[in-house]
């Protein structure tokens, strides 16, 4: 593990929402690596615990997918013609590290007990935070350009 960085960071474009990306792969990894640490051969017959990494990995391609196509939207359009894909990046990213969190739990839930469950709950739970986002905002944002467009204007 890192020590966290506390810097004022370079003020790159989405960078805050790279860093959410950077650390739900270190969730995936700690839980997965967590499993087949415990687990080892007995692995190949935990289809639940399979799932909930497979789950995790999910979100976290989606929330990557996500951010480079917005990103590269942004550098085509201007950040100002696309601030409703940007809300609603920051919406799903938001959403996933709850997702990713959860799953990672009952993941973690299932093979870990002890002071062992307890110091990989704690991993978990640093690598899926975000800073609170005001869903409503940035839902209204979304729903208004539909409302104004009435039809589907992506």
């Amino acid at each position: 593990m890192q020590i966290p960085e506390f810097g004022n960071g370079s003020g790159e474009l989405f960078e805050e929402e790279k860093k959410y990306i950077a650390s739900f792969k270190k969730a995936v990894l700690l839980v997965a690596g967590a499993a087949v640490q415990k687990l080892m051969m007995e692995l190949a017959k935990e289809q639940e615990v399979l799932m909930n990494i497979a789950d995790m990995m999910i979100e976290l391609s989606v929330c990557e997918s996500i951010q480079l196509r917005v990103e590269k939207m942004v550098g085509i359009r201007g950040e100002a013609a696309c601030k409703e894909q940007i809300a609603m990046m920051k919406i799903y990213i938001n959403d996933a590290a709850d997702k990713i969190n959860k799953a990672g739990k009952d993941a973690i839930a299932s093979f870990a007990e002890g002071d062992e469950q307890r110091m990989i709950l704690m991993g978990l739970k640093r690598f899926a935070k975000t800073t609170p986002l005001n869903v409503r905002d940035a839902r209204r944002l979304v729903a208004a350009k539909l409302l104004t467009e009435n039809k589907y204007p992506y």
